[in-house]
């Protein structure tokens, strides 16, 4: 992906790349930023098995950052057929059920990208806590902002995943992805308690 590009079409009036593509991009930061603390914590006085964690997480950040450029571009790419779908004709009853059954689809397609976001998100915060308590306190900070980023991915991710929802009709269907929703959040919000536990009291000791 070539960012000053895809930043040109986020700033233009396009439809796609937006809100969801740009949270992507934000968590792949965030996982930058994670990856360069590791670089700077490896080999440098800890324990033997620390080291072999750090370098765990290291390779299964490289995989995930990788995977959140294609979340980015499988987003926008899902809009977008959203969209089509709307311009299916509809002048025969045959047409109608088949344009709603393919905004039908549309929609749980859009919905897919923002929700691994979210559970993509989850992992992320789990490991911030493990760099922040383990790593490099020069390098504190980093992974501070990388913890910022990732909620602002995830949070972005849950308008994404809500605002497609709201275009489903069937019940039973939006129920499944609410309950999703929720099994998600309850999981975010409690590794994100792990790293504030952290976070904040390094800031309330700046500040004084």
């Amino acid at each position: 992906m070539d960012l000053n590009q895809f930043f040109d079409d986020l700033a233009s009036q396009k439809p796609v790349p937006g809100g969801g593509s740009a949270s992507c991009i934000a968590a792949t930061m965030a996982v930058a930023l994670l990856e360069m603390v590791i670089q700077l914590s490896i080999g440098r006085g800890n324990e033997e098995t620390i080291d072999e964690q750090f370098k765990n997480i290291l390779q299964e950040l490289g995989k995930i950052k990788t995977r959140l450029f294609e979340l980015a571009e499988e987003d926008a790419k899902g809009y977008q057929e959203v969209m089509d779908t709307f311009k299916l004709p509809k002048g025969t009853k045959q047409e109608i059920e088949y344009r709603k059954d393919a905004i039908r689809k549309a929609f749980e397609g859009a919905i897919s990208s923002p929700l691994t976001l979210m559970e993509t998100a989850v992992d992320l915060l789990e490991w911030n806590a493990f760099i922040l308590e383990h790593g490099n306190k020069n390098a504190f900070s980093d992974a501070g902002v990388a913890f910022y980023l990732i909620q602002v991915a995830y949070e972005g991710g849950k308008m994404n995943v809500l605002i497609n929802l709201d275009s489903i009709h069937d019940p039973s269907l939006k129920n499944f992805y609410l309950k999703r929703v929720m099994k998600i959040e309850n999981s975010f919000n409690t590794n994100k308690q792990k790293v504030e536990n952290q976070v904040q009291p390094w800031m309330a000791a700046i500040i004084g």
